[in-house]
């Protein structure tokens, strides 16, 4: 068997293109700025600009590298993670149905739809 990239898959591009419109429409879900992550992470970030405003405390440059390594671990992306369209196109084969929401943890596409569906909102 030869492995393809999940784009090369017959139907891949028609869906995703659906799946854009269909994102479109829906509208984002929760605004970014009410994400637990985004808030945790906004946090962490300032914390490490607070830290590296005086380098000549000990640690002075790894707290704030550590900080802001965990911040990006939470911060949400900008958009869909790389990998978001893979795991929601592969997830129809193998779990025999759409996948809303990718497992993503900082994926900007769904972790806004993830928030509105544990409020309750009208996502789908």
């Amino acid at each position: 068997m030869t492995y393809r990239l999940w784009r090369e898959e017959p139907g891949a591009l028609e869906w995703r293109r659906e799946v854009d419109a269909a994102d479109e429409l829906r509208g984002p879900g929760v605004p970014v700025e009410e994400l637990p992550g985004f808030v945790e992470g906004r946090l962490m970030v300032g914390r490490a600009w607070r830290l590296l405003d005086d380098p000549s405390v000990p640690r002075a440059l790894t707290e704030p590298r550590t900080g802001l390594r965990s911040a990006l671990r939470l911060l949400p992306q900008s958009g869909p993670d790389q990998l978001c369209y893979e795991e929601r196109w592969r997830s129809r084969r193998r779990y025999g149905g759409e996948s809303l929401v990718c497992s993503r943890p900082t994926c900007g596409r769904c972790l806004p739809l993830k928030a509105a569906l544990e409020r309750g909102s009208a996502v789908a």
